[in-house]
């Protein structure tokens, strides 16, 4: 469905525009030399920056990178801090008696020179056909690595079944982002595990996840528990009139929208449908130092055009 922007004006530059995307790249470094984004790469920031060419093109840019979030290793792991301090918790208050396991979880978790066992297992959200090189393990070496899990307590979907055998009954599955749910219901799918949802304790408890993500293995898998740590919503949809990305008084989500579809034509970046604003048409601006959702704009990390330099590298 085609779009007409609002009072069908083009999108432009507001009055102070140019200091606004002064101010933005100002505060993008701050947060680089601080290490608020520690992992971002300033040469790359610098390279982006300069694809964006006209007044407009450069104040659209601000625009984006006011909306990015950008989760460092340091922040990822005080979300990991939170899962289990806050979020395994409540998930066992929720259910008591199926979910023991996950009291004190870290502490069960947690190296020693005599193991004892937790009665449950972490579980990486990955295929079996999956390269290492996919985020979820990444998240297990993290884990292991800054809060000492005991990588005996960590698992492959593969290696559920052997542990149902031996009377492992809780599994949490460890994931970067939920975007459309997509991903996790081909994981369901490809490894067989629905049984294991059916007659276990699992939950998927990714760092963060979209609403729609949610909604959508909520009515596939209603006994899959999913507890982000982080949640998002419209309001993290760059082009979503909730998100105020373009709210200046001037422009209108709409227009700012056409001017990005003109944008990619322009610069070589060939995309269809929705895929233009990122997998599931999601258009987030949400990075983590170890990986670049799909689900986010293609301008930030689009690598297949000689046209276009990425600000993150896939």
């Amino acid at each position: 469905m085609a779009l007409t922007p609002r009072s069908g004006e083009r999108f432009r530059v507001p009055r102070d525009g140019h200091l606004y995307h002064e101010d933005i790249v100002e505060r993008c470094h701050g947060f680089i030399n601080c290490g608020i984004w520690e992992g971002l790469d300033k040469n790359l920031l610098r390279t982006w920056l300069t694809n964006f060419r006209t007044d407009e093109e450069r104040y659209f840019a601000a625009c984006v990178l006011d909306a990015l979030i950008f989760r460092s290793e340091k922040q990822t792991i005080s979300l990991f801090r939170h899962l289990f301090l806050r979020v395994l918790p409540d998930l066992a208050r929720l259910e008591p008696g199926h979910s023991d396991a996950l009291i004190d979880a870290h502490r069960k978790l947690k190296r020693a020179e005599s193991p004892v066992e937790p009665g449950m297992r972490l579980v990486s959200a990955t295929k079996s056909s999956d390269p290492p090189s996919k985020s979820s393990p990444t998240l297990l070496r993290q884990l292991k690595r800054h809060l000492q899990i005991d990588e005996n307590w960590m698992i492959k979907p593969g290696d559920i079944a052997s542990c149902l055998s031996n009377g492992i009954r809780v599994f949490v599955f460890i994931d970067d982002l939920l975007g459309t749910g997509d991903q996790f219901k081909l994981l369901v799918d490809d490894e067989g595990l629905l049984p294991a949802i059916t007659s276990s304790y699992v939950a998927y408890c990714p760092l963060a996840a979209h609403r729609k993500g949610i909604a959508a293995l909520n009515s596939a898998m209603p006994l899959l528990k999913i507890r982000p740590v982080e949640l998002l919503d419209e309001r993290n949809e760059i082009f979503d009139p909730s998100a105020n990305c373009f709210d200046d008084g001037l422009n209108s989500a709409e227009s700012a929208e056409l001017f990005y579809y003109e944008l990619l034509q322009e610069r070589g970046i060939h995309l269809a449908s929705c895929d233009r604003r990122g997998y599931g048409g999601l258009e987030l601006a949400y990075v983590f130092h170890h990986a670049v959702p799909d689900n986010n704009l293609p301008i930030l990390w689009w690598d297949r055009s000689p046209d276009w330099k990425p600000l993150f590298v896939r």
